[in-house]
């Protein structure tokens, strides 16, 4: 077998392997094929059935093949890849994506050793048969043979084996179909030859396109020099997936950047073409509008006709609704208006019913008797409606085009719902506070009876990014979810126990996992009931736990990371003279480098009042821009309102007398 090294040019960047990314490896495996002129792309995996991972990934087409001849130039090579200085592949078929030889480094994250099995014909016409394989051990170094074979099927065949057990369940997710079919959608609507096959399943857009729409997007640099790009905007039907991708020609995009800052309600993938997207210019799209060239430029008017885009779509589907339900007969208005008064109440009703429309039910009597009542509460004017005509009335012009404004971007009821979440947080968060510091009720609330449950429901509290993943659950069946996140065999552990031998049981563990680079993120949330002044005992309980995460193999990896809060109204000198220096308004008392294979853990210390303060900066903005600052009082009410049946029984016949007495 000879040997291949290869070789790097100036573009050459250490991130070209994303060994924990394997969507995005396949995605790359796939547009080399698409590349080699394919017209068939497919790709499997195999399962192992007693461990339930994936041990091998195989993409395999019926491209041109690799040619023995072209080896070096196509293979050997980290940037500057042939690619970079054609526009079009070999046959003159397509254009190309890759323009940096890297989608062969992508495989790694698929596993450990892969093999590429090529058949094409050389430069003289005779049929040859190509094997190169590589290994993570040695990443710059891939051996390789080849022969002249008399039959075979010309393509490649790109087999990675997962000898290490790498978690590979994101190619198993649902998302990652969104993923490919967002990615492919264009060269797929284009290429009616092309057919690309994802674990059995054809990706097909037309089953999942809701609209697409092309546009012309002018933009101007900061020079003054005029430029034309294309916009093409497609809407999915059940695809989860926003983003904008960048490219030199309509099938191939080489740059991707998220797009929910953009448009937050709907399903879409926006791509941009302009022939001045070359290497430079793709380079530098990542720094958005801050750069002073025409990429910022064409960064910028994409955006601008993204959300012009879906301001149109949202007044068209309100003229259709309205349409349809004049044909249906559900429309409480007959015949054209005869006086003004009606005109300017149909007028009222269109605008309200347009805002609401994803309200009313859609069978059609139900939808007769909800806009009757519509129309009749608008033209009566009862006090709820009254309420907010008023509001309306009082509002500055400026004001109002920004209401106007915000309507063609957005619904009414996502703007009641977004102004509900911040004025019910800030209530929470003074019921909370109500709770654990007044003393005639922080004695009767209980840690695991009250507090617990009712943060279950408010994890906010202790961030965004944090779902609930169990509660209440000892280590082992800690360790049980954190391989289940990773995407690793569960069901045969042994116990996970304290140093001490005693099996430890945890409030709540919260845990994400991050979609980039597959990496789970946990949270572990030990609460003390209101009073309890944190001491060593305390510290030792959180402390035991990080040792058990760091020591015990079950959880030796270094793709998740643990933080561990501890929760107390207060703590003494112990914990204080814990605190790392510099770390003091975070609480962090214990935070080791991590060391290879093992999880990076932290441990922090927190008072409920550090808490809620910083709760309370967070929704600071919005809270002043609502004029909403609930007292004290306020907040117990909302308490004994949502949780009434998990406080004690003294604040439930408080809140029944509140109630019974109409307040």
């Amino acid at each position: 077998m000879a040997e291949l090294y290869l070789t790097a040019d100036d573009d050459h960047v250490e991130r070209l392997a994303h060994e924990n990314d394997p969507v995005r490896a396949i995605v790359e495996l796939i547009w080399n094929a698409v590349d080699a002129e394919a017209s068939t792309v497919t790709v499997e995996v195999e399962i192992d059935d007693t461990l339930g991972g994936i041990t091998e990934t195989i993409v395999s087409d019926n491209g041109h093949g690799i040619d023995r001849d072209e080896l070096d130039s196509t293979f050997g090579r980290i940037g500057g890849s042939w690619k970079r200085f054609a526009a079009k592949t070999k046959n003159d078929k397509r254009g190309l994506h890759g323009k940096r030889g890297e989608g062969r480094l992508r495989a790694f994250a698929l596993g450990n050793r892969v093999t590429w099995t090529s058949v094409s014909v050389d430069t003289s016409g005779v049929l040859q048969r190509l094997e190169i394989t590589g290994k993570t051990e040695h990443r710059h170094v891939f051996t390789w043979d080849s022969q002249a074979i008399e039959n075979g099927s010309i393509g490649t065949v790109v087999a990675a084996f997962n000898e290490s057990q790498k978690s590979l369940g994101a190619l198993e997710a649902s998302r990652t179909r969104s993923i490919l079919l967002s990615h492919f959608a264009p060269v797929l609507m284009d290429d009616g030859d092309l057919r690309i096959t994802y674990l059995g399943t054809d990706l097909d857009p037309a089953e999942e396109v809701a609209s697409s729409a092309d546009y012309p997007l002018p933009f101007q640099d900061e020079a003054g020099n005029a430029h034309e790009a294309a916009l093409r905007i497609i809407e999915w039907k059940t695809v989860r997936h926003r983003a904008i991708y960048y490219g030199q020609d309509a099938e191939h995009f080489v740059y991707e950047e998220s797009a929910v800052d953009v448009e937050t309600q709907c399903r879409y993938s926006a791509y941009v073409t302009w022939d001045g997207l070359d290497h430079d210019a793709l380079s530098v799209l990542g720094l958005g509008d801050m750069s002073d060239t025409p990429a910022a430029a064409l960064w910028t008017a994409a955006r601008g006709g993204i959300r012009e885009h879906f301001q149109n779509r949202r007044r068209e589907r309100r003229r259709e609704q309205l349409e349809g339900w004049k044909k249906e007969k559900v429309y409480p208005f007959e015949g054209d208006a005869t006086s003004e008064t009606e005109k300017v109440e149909r007028a009222i009703f269109d605008v309200v019913a347009g805002t609401i429309a994803a309200q009313i039910p859609t069978k059609k009597d139900s939808a007769r008797v909800t806009l009757g009542l519509l129309r009749t509460a608008l033209r009566q004017d009862p006090e709820q409606l009254g309420v907010i005509f008023n509001e309306v009335a009082s509002l500055t012009q400026e004001d109002r085009e920004s209401l106007t404004r915000l309507l063609g971007e957005t619904t009414m009821s996502s703007i009641i719902k977004a102004a509900n979440v911040v004025t019910g947080r800030n209530k929470f968060l003074a019921g909370i506070e109500r709770l654990i510091f007044l003393p005639d009720e922080a004695g009767t609330i209980g840690e695991r009876d009250h507090l617990h449950p009712m943060l279950e429901r408010e994890l906010w509290i202790f961030g965004e990014a944090y779902h609930l993943m169990s509660s209440e659950r000892g280590l082992t069946e800690l360790a049980r979810n954190h391989l289940k996140l990773l995407g690793l065999p569960s069901n045969k552990i042994e116990p996970v126990k304290r140093w001490d031998e005693k099996s430890g049981r945890v409030d709540l563990h919260l845990a994400v996992k991050m979609e980039e680079f597959e990496v789970a993120r946990h949270l572990v949330v030990e609460l003390k009931a209101p009073g309890i002044t944190l001491g060593r005992k305390e510290l030792n309980q959180v402390d035991d736990y990080a040792e058990a995460i760091l020591s015990r193999s079950v959880f030796a990896t270094d793709r998740a990371s643990w933080d561990i809060i501890l929760v107390g109204t207060d703590f003494d000198s112990n914990v204080e003279n814990r605190f790392i220096a510099g770390f003091h308004s975070q609480g962090l008392v214990l935070g080791p480098e991590p060391k290879p294979g093992r999880p990076r853990v932290r441990v922090f210390i927190r008072r409920w009042r550090d808490i809620l303060d910083e709760n309370r900066a967070r929704l600071r903005l919005i809270t002043d821009s609502l004029d909403h600052n609930p007292s004290l009082e306020d907040g117990l009410r909302h308490i004994q309102d949502v949780y009434a049946d998990l406080l004690p029984a003294s604040l439930q016949a408080a809140a029944e007398e509140r109630v019974s007495a109409g307040r």
